[in-house]
């Protein structure tokens, strides 16, 4: 493991989840996100995985985990009355 594991700001597609992983263990991030899709796919374990992985990864340089970027996104609405 090269780097910490958090969530990739610039490699990602949706949530950044297969770029950091990618890059925390020094492999192709498109490596990581086929096996991520074949999870997904054949064992029904890879949809679940990144989302628990984007819920709770910072996304890198101290960033905001997901929930926290969830909860900032429904508390602001409630903040503008």
């Amino acid at each position: 493991m090269n780097q910490p594991l958090t969530r990739s700001a610039s490699d990602k597609f949706i949530g950044g989840v297969c770029g950091g992983i990618a890059r925390s263990f020094g492999i192709d991030a498109s490596i990581v996100r086929i096996v991520t899709v074949l999870l997904a796919i054949f064992v029904q374990f890879g949809w679940i995985a990144y989302i628990v992985l984007w819920l709770v990864l910072p996304l890198e340089q101290n960033g905001p985990r997901g929930f926290q970027s969830l909860r900032d996104a429904f508390t602001t609405h409630n903040d503008l009355r």
